[in-house]
């Protein structure tokens, strides 16, 4: 009886140290999708039945805090990198380093230097080095070199490639012979059509529902090719977008010199550069300048914006209030609709839906910040996570209860620049399972000592018995 314990005790022990391994989180697919300047309502002031579904199927955030300025660029390498654009380096859309002294432009494409992107780490190359495959259809720099490396398989941007094409080509990498776990798919609207309509316009139903269609599209292609129930599907978007209107102009022409300064970044956040012995003209000169219009030194920027600390933000930024727009004069081109403006302004909030195996069904969070992504991400690819400002434990909820919980391995504490301090729980939840680890292994090693220890005991009452029997007859003699 006592052996039969002593197996069974061994056999739980063994168990107890094989759960706390599998606490670590199984491999999972993830697709990540973006539809640019999808602002968060768009899923209520207009029919949406396929965005309804993922909700009622899978998971929804009310409101998404993406990060400062609320533009293309900086937001989508926060998704893939979970930093702020002070840490990772792409702060607009149009830059000027004067380290490298080199310009960045969207307007212009020459987006593709390398320098730019390098003081960070997307994703797909995080990814790759832990030996997997990544597959990105247009998402932005994923065209770009960055630390020597391309996505596994990639398709330049070019616009003109239908939703479809690029559906096509994500499907293709997850179903082939060495398939990825990880893709990224990007689409240009509603961002496009909401900068010339303006998103209050009547005629953003159509483009709202085409979006939709799109959606819907890829969801049966998914089901198609037997992904549906395999692949995480997770839907969101950089930005949101407002109303503007040719009333609500601020002309900087009619306060500066424009001999005096140099316009790097443009509406809604003015990125100027003063030349040399002009700083303080021009400072002064915008600081009275508009009642709508706040202006910062560099130094002054307010710390929750988390855009001070990096040498391509400019000395001088001039913020415009909601829904009015800068212009250096009214020869530049005007758009109905911009973003770019406060990240704490719920029109500039993005969408984020969710569905999949690892994720809870018909639930609803209140809030998750963009950069709490990125470590969910890694979570679900079971990869380790670089230093970054998001955390895992903002969006674990969204988790289903078979998820496991434990990651240490994904859940970064480095504190970056204008990072929190990492909260305790999350340091303990870290720390407990390597704890988890070191007591199975010890209740294990035990154990299998006191095991050891009963056979060996349970041998030696028969020892003299057996001497006995040989050495009776020689008594006898």
């Amino acid at each position: 009886m006592t052996s039969k314990l002593l197996w069974v005790s061994f056999i739980l022990a063994a168990l107890t140290l094989s759960v706390t391994f599998s606490l670590q989180p199984d491999e999972q697919k993830v697709l990540l999708v973006s539809f640019d300047g999808f602002r968060w309502d768009y899923l209520y002031r207009f029919p949406t039945p396929h965005f309804h579904y993922l909700m009622k199927y899978g998971v929804h955030v009310e409101q998404v805090t993406n990060i400062f300025i609320t533009k293309t660029y900086p937001n989508h390498y926060t998704l893939v990198t979970g930093l702020f654009a002070e840490n990772h380096g792409i702060v607009a859309n149009d830059m000027f380093d004067p380290i490298l002294n080199k310009s960045f432009s969207l307007d212009n494409m020459n987006i593709y230097d390398s320098e730019f992107w390098e003081e960070a780490t997307p994703i797909w190359i995080t990814n790759q080095r832990a030996g997997h495959a990544s597959g990105a259809a247009m998402w932005p720099g994923a065209d770009v070199k960055i630390h020597e490396s391309f996505p596994t398989h990639y398709m330049p941007y070019n616009e003109s490639v239908s939703f479809e094409d690029r559906v096509a080509k994500i499907i293709e990498w997850f179903t082939s012979k060495e398939p990825i776990n990880l893709g990224l798919l990007y689409w240009e609207d509603p961002d496009d059509m909401g900068h010339h309509l303006g998103p209050d316009s009547p005629l953003m139903g159509p483009v709202i529902s085409d979006i939709d269609n799109k959606l819907g599209y890829l969801i049966q292609m998914l089901k198609k090719a037997e992904l549906w129930n395999v692949v995480n599907l997770i839907i969101t978007s950089d930005h949101g977008m407002t109303q503007c209107s040719e009333e609500r102009v601020i002309e900087l022409d009619q306060y500066l010199d424009k001999d005096h300064y140099i316009l790097i970044d443009k509406s809604p956040v003015a990125a100027i550069l003063p030349k040399d012995g002009k700083f303080d003209e021009v400072y002064e000169a915008l600081a009275r300048a508009h009642p709508n219009l706040t202006v910062y030194k560099k130094e002054e920027i307010p710390e929750r914006w988390h855009y001070r600390y990096n040498s391509r933000i400019q000395p001088i930024i001039a913020v415009a209030d909601e829904g009015w727009y800068i212009l250096q004069n009214k020869s530049d081109d005007f758009l109905l609709g911009n973003h770019g403006y406060d990240n704490a302004l719920a029109e500039m909030h993005p969408i984020f839906l969710a569905y999949g195996p690892a994720f809870r069904k018909n639930f609803t969070k209140e809030a998750m910040n963009s950069t709490d992504l990125y470590p969910l991400l890694c979570h679900l690819l079971n990869i380790t996570a670089m230093p970054h400002n998001g955390s895992f434990w903002n969006v674990q909820d969204l988790l289903s209860s078979a998820t496991p919980r434990a990651i240490p391995s994904t859940q970064s504490t480095t504190l970056l620049r204008g990072s929190d301090k990492p909260r305790e729980y999350e340091q303990e939840e870290s720390y407990a399972y390597f704890i988890g680890v070191s007591l199975g292994s010890v209740i294990v090693v035990v154990f299998f000592i006191v095991f050891v220890k009963h056979l060996i005991r349970s041998q030696i009452p028969a020892l003299p018995d057996m001497h006995a029997e040989i050495s009776q007859p020689l008594l006898q003699a």
